[in-house]
């Protein structure tokens, strides 16, 4: 009896633990982030914005936008992208569709066609038209997008419940990061009224919140308000005065100062719209229209997901004229973090603190103005184009006789003069190691290499690896050089002044990526995160494939 006694209390203990075990584990349990995914993604691209922005704009941002995100969310101090050329439509495709040039195509804003010897633009489409508006400006889709993108990637996933849409006042920032399955994307149409519109590759009309929101005027009434300093002049961190010889007057204006009359520039221009992607009224007009969106298509709202792509426009054509040390350019960022605080609140009152998933980053940065660098004694310059050209058509014909040899020039690629080539009788691997080699003759030139060479050689590391992940044999050039550190082109008449990208070097690679909101930890990243993680970190966060040719990794540091 006492045995059976003995046993029975052992029984209860044994079942005792494992109902405590169980509790423990049910109580322990999480369900998985996919699981429970939010119910907006929103993706925000700041055209050509440097990561020591952040550090040098820190104790001027307000504490709902850039502070935000880093005090609630991730921030990756050390991205960068991992190819060149680093533009503007590459570096959207790169962040949407999680890979390089070398695979979605999208090797330059502009690229040249050797069947035809003509341009094809980004995303150029010459079988659409614009949806309420008119001209080459609506002849746009993603027809040249050659993988896919997280966004498209969502539509799959959720059998095409999602609402996706790209707002942005450049073209190429709106349509890529959309993919060929978005719902939607909407641009700036220039003109005396200027309005956001579409192509045919979307939709035949315009959905009426889109008319309603154009019938608003508001690109005229910004272009009637005058641009002076958000705050006292002494706060500003720009090392140099407000006028200087390394920035260039705006069109309309006779100096590139603070304040700046645009009203009076906006009636020079014969009430031309064009002027509005170059002040921070564009990134408030680019906003409003976010927001717009949100409200007239009900994103966020039930538990599909949604995708808002927002890409800002105006940093990149203002920093081109003016340079990251100007006053200017600091004015708009501090401008630009009180539009992301904007943001943020209508996201929370709308959609719902922590039920959306925000990420921001850049699609390239930008060196300082190489005169600039140059007086302050750096390593700094210009290569004058005309200059290398006629070296290379100068090397080929004493080696192969005279003629026409180089046949376009691209930024940093050589097309060769195919036709001459073959009427001579010569091996174009040949002639395209002698262009390089002349290339290499030029002091100011780091690096050269050909398309036979990127074609049939893996290069694992340094410039060459660079270059090669933004090289397609079909969109790209015969032969592709790197400028030594902070030189850039130079044309004839020419002046000095403004800046421009496109290298492989940090100061156009080093950009920010913040994200902030469900499925995202609080954390700082300082090791080397490239852009290409950016898509396969999202598809983790709401449980979707990995874009098709993705070659990122998701940010572990990053997922709860």
């Amino acid at each position: 009896m006492k045995h059976l006694l003995c046993g029975a209390f052992l029984f209860l203990r044994i079942i005792a633990f494992g109902q405590s075990k169980a509790g423990t584990v049910a109580a322990s349990y999480h369900a998985p982030t996919w699981s429970t995914p939010p119910k907006l993604v929103v993706g925000i691209v700041v055209d050509q914005m440097r990561v020591d922005y952040i550090y040098r704009f820190w104790d001027n941002l307000g504490d709902g936008g850039f502070k935000r995100m880093v005090r609630e969310g991730a921030f990756m101090r050390n991205t960068h992208y991992d190819y060149a050329p680093t533009h503007t439509a590459p570096g959207h495709a790169s962040v949407y569709t999680g890979t390089t040039p070398m695979h979605h195509g999208i090797v330059a804003n502009d690229m040249y066609v050797r069947a035809t010897g003509g341009g094809l633009y980004c995303v150029q489409d010459d079988a659409v038209s614009g949806v309420g508006g008119t001209g080459h400006k609506g002849q746009r889709s993603p027809l040249n997008l050659l993988s896919g993108t997280i966004t498209d990637e969502l539509e799959r996933r959720t059998e095409g419940r999602s609402k996706t849409i790209g707002v942005a006042m450049k073209d190429r920032g709106a349509i890529l990061p959309i993919g060929r399955t978005g719902d939607a994307a909407y641009w700036f149409f220039e003109g005396t009224d200027g309005q956001f519109a579409t192509s045919t590759w979307y939709m035949k009309e315009l959905p009426d919140w889109v008319k309603t929101f154009n019938a608003r005027g508001l690109a005229r009434k910004y272009l009637s308000e005058p641009w002076d300093l958000l705050l006292p002049r002494d706060r500003y961190h720009t090392p140099l005065p407000d006028d200087n010889p390394y920035e260039e007057p705006l069109a309309g204006s006779a100096k590139a100062t603070l304040p700046m009359d645009v009203k009076a520039m906006y009636e020079a221009s014969g009430r031309s719209t064009v002027l509005l992607r170059f002040i921070p009224a564009s990134n408030t007009y680019t906003t409003d229209m976010a927001l717009a969106a949100l409200e007239g298509e009900a994103m966020g709202r039930d538990q599909v997901t949604d995708l808002l792509a927002i890409s800002y426009s105006a940093p990149d054509e203002l920093g081109h004229e003016m340079g990251p040390r100007s006053l200017e350019l600091e004015d708009m960022y501090l401008r630009l973090d009180r539009e992301l605080e904007r943001l943020m609140n209508a996201l929370d009152a709308n959609v719902g603190k922590g039920q959306y998933t925000l990420f921001l980053t850049a699609d390239h940065a930008v060196v300082d103005v190489p005169a600039y660098l140059r007086d302050q004694k750096a390593s700094a310059g210009y290569v004058e184009v005309k200059t290398l050209v006629d070296q290379v058509e100068a090397g080929l014909s004493r080696r192969f006789g005279a003629g026409h040899w180089v046949r376009k020039r691209l930024k940093e690629q050589l097309f060769l003069n195919d036709s001459l080539i073959a009427a001579r009788g010569l091996d174009p691997v040949v002639v395209q190691r002698a262009a390089a080699d002349e290339l290499l003759k030029h002091p100011q030139v780091a690096d050269a290499i050909t398309a036979a060479d990127l074609a049939r050689d893996t290069h694992a590391s340094g410039l060459r690896r660079s270059i090669q992940r933004g090289f397609m044999p079909m969109r790209s050039g015969d032969v592709c050089y790197v400028m030594r550190p902070s030189h850039l082109a130079a044309y004839a008449n020419a002046n000095q002044r403004g800046t421009d990208h496109g290298s492989p070097w940090n100061y156009d690679t080093n950009v920010p990526l913040l994200m902030v909101g469900a499925g995202v930890k609080h954390v700082e990243v300082v090791r080397r995160v490239s852009i290409t993680d950016v898509a396969p970190t999202i598809a983790m966060i709401v449980g979707c494939a990995l874009p098709d040719a993705a070659i990122g990794d998701p940010i572990p540091e990053v997922l709860r």
